[in-house]
């Protein structure tokens, strides 16, 4: 028993010895390359890029740690910014009259059809209802809260269903406009999906 007591601490001073053993690699990334951007495939949206841990370019970078410097410290990742629900100040400022609703109609990564709106949610909010008012889509219900226009559907759509949700959602390159089912757990299919978000679309302009 006294041996494995006095065992048990060596072994501990040995597991902790050899982690200094261990290769740093926490400045691998000077090795790092720049690449090109992002190419959005065709009839894709991208509004806009915001790099957030930007790779120094090659001749910006630093060649060998400093006097002071010996691991690279990871940055911290920025403050999360709450979206929360249209109800506060965006209530208070109307949508400027007579400016562009800054929309585009594309695809998201799976190939649904979407539109994509770069202005604030509230403005997103009366331009969708304004251009609705101009289609045959009529609105049965909506919840701006929850950003969901409740639609009836002409026949005319090949929807296959009499009613469909319009969902205006937010990310990080604005408003999202797109087409779910009338129980809005699904997008609906591709074409019919186009076709609704072709109609409004025609009405942002």
């Amino acid at each position: 028993m006294k041996k494995a007591a006095l065992l048990a601490p060596l072994m501990l001073a040995l597991i902790v010895a050899g982690c200094s053993w261990l290769p740093d690699s926490s400045l691998e990334y000077r090795k790092a390359a720049v690449t090109d951007p992002i190419k959005v495939p065709d009839g894709g949206v991208f509004i806009g890029e915001q790099p957030l841990y930007a790779v120094p370019r090659e001749d910006e970078r630093l060649t060998a740690p400093g006097e002071d410097e010996k691991r690279f410290e990871a940055p911290r990742p920025p403050q999360l910014v709450v979206l929360g629900s249209a109800s506060g100040n965006e209530n208070v400022e109307p949508a400027p009259r007579g400016e562009s609703a800054k929309a585009l109609l594309g695809r998201d990564g799976n190939g649904y059809p979407i539109i994509m709106m770069s202005t604030r949610y509230a403005w997103a909010w009366e331009y969708v209802s304004d251009a609705l008012k101009q289609t045959d889509l009529k609105v049965s219900d909506r919840d701006r809260e929850v950003g969901i226009f409740y639609l009836k559907v002409p026949d005319r759509y090949e929807l296959g269903a009499r009613e469909a949700q319009l969902k205006l959602s937010h990310t990080t390159n604005g408003i999202q406009v797109a087409v779910l089912n009338e129980k809005g757990s699904a997008l609906v299919d591709k074409i019919p999906g186009q076709a609704i978000l072709e109609r409004i679309y025609d009405e942002l302009d």
